[in-house]
C-alpha cells in the first residue's frame, strides 16, 4: 500500500518532467495534483481551447491485466504474488463525470476527455477496454503535439481564467497517514522492521543492530525507515510505548533511543510525551 503511493508519485514526476518540455503551437494550461472539494483527486489536467484532458497516471511493475465484471486492475509479480487495484479506466471516467459537473457549475461548456498514462514503456496493460485510451508517457508527449485544435470554444483569456478558477478550488491532497484516509484498521497493518533489501521479511534485533538472516544483511539504522513508515501509515504522532510495540524492541529505553535517532520533535511533559516529525520532514513526503 505504501509502496503503491510512492510509485504513483514517481509516475507523476515522470509525466511532469516530460510536460516541462511541452511547447505546442496552441495555447494550453496544465494543472497537476488537483483536489476538488468533493474529494476528487486528479493527477494532471491539460486544458486547451477546445477540450479538457484528464490524465490518470500509473507507475506499476509486474504483469498488468484489466478485468471487467467487476472492473479491476490485476497485477501479477514474477514470484507469483497477485494484487488487485481500482481500474484506472474507471478512475479516469469517474473524474470526468465530476469535472463535467464542475464545469457546468462555473459556466463552461467544454468536452472532457480521459487517458490513462503508464510511466514507462515496460508497463503494458492487457485487455484494455476498446473505448479507453491508454498511452505510455512518451506517447502522451507525441499525441499532444500532433493534436489539432477544433472549434475554439474558449478564448485565450477564458482558457487561463478557467485554469485559475480550478486552481482556486484546489484543496491540498494529503494521502498520509494512509490508514485513516483509506479507513484501514491499524491493527491490520503488520508491525516490525522489514528488511530494506528483500522488503518481505521482518528483521531480528541483535546487539545494537538488525539482522535479516535469509539476506545475510545487517543494519544499524533499519528502524529509522520503519518509524517514517509509521507516520505515513498510522498517524502523525507516536509515543515511546507505541514505538516499542511497532518496532518489536524489548525495552522502553531502546524505543526512546530509536525515536531520538530519527531527529523528531518532542512534545509534552515527561508523563505525556509524544513525538512527531519536524515541519521540514513532513514537507519531504
Amino acid at each position: 500500500m505504501l509502496n503503491y503511493e510512492r510509485a504513483g508519485a514517481g509516475g507523476e514526476e515522470r509525466v511532469d518532467e516530460l510536460l516541462s518540455f511541452f511547447e505546442p503551437n496552441y495555447p494550453f494550461v496544465v494543472i497537476q495534483d488537483l483536489s476538488l472539494p468533493d474529494r476528487s483527486q486528479i493527477d494532471t489536467i491539460i486544458i486547451t481551447q477546445d477540450r479538457l484532458f484528464i490524465l490518470e497516471i500509473k507507475n506499476m511493475g509486474g504483469k498488468l491485466r484489466h478485468q471487467t465484471n467487476p472492473s479491476v486492475l490485476h497485477q501479477t509479480f514474477q514470484n507469483g504474488n497477485q494484487r488487485y487495484f481500482k481500474s484506472p479506466v474507471v478512475q479516469a471516467e469517474t473524474a470526468k463525470i465530476k469535472m463535467e459537473k464542475v464545469l457546468r457549475k462555473i459556466g463552461y461548456t467544454l468536452p472532457v476527455q480521459t487517458a490513462v498514462i503508464m510511466a514507462y514503456p515496460s508497463q503494458v496493460i492487457e485487455n484494455v477496454p476498446a473505448d479507453a485510451t491508454v498511452w505510455i508517457a512518451d506517447e502522451l508527449f507525441f499525441q499532444l503535439h500532433r493534436m489539432e485544435i477544433g472549434n475554439q470554444l474558449l478564448t485565450e483569456e477564458q482558457l487561463h481564467s478557467l485554469g485559475a478558477q480550478l486552481l482556486a478550488m484546489n484543496q491540498k491532497y494529503q494521502p498520509f497517514p494512509l490508514a485513516p484516509n483509506l479507513r484501514i484498521n491499524p491493527r491490520d497493518i503488520q508491525p516490525g522492521v522489514y528488511c530494506p533489501r528483500c522488503r518481505l521479511r521482518k528483521m531480528n534485533r541483535i546487539v545494537r543492530k538488525w539482522e535479516c538472516a535469509p539476506c545475510n544483511l545487517f543494519s544499524k539504522d533499519a528502524h529509522l525507515e520503519a518509524i517514517d513508515e509509521w507516520f505515513m501509515l498510522i498517524k502523525s504522532t507516536i509515543t515511546t510505548n507505541e514505538c516499542k510495540t511497532f518496532l518489536g524492541v524489548q525495552t522502553t529505553d531502546a524505543a526512546k533511543h530509536a525515536l531520538r535517532r530519527n531527529n523528531l520533535e518532542e512534545v509534552g511533559g515527561r508523563r505525556h510525551r509524544f513525538y512527531r516529525q519536524k515541519q521540514e520532514q513532513r514537507k519531504k513526503r
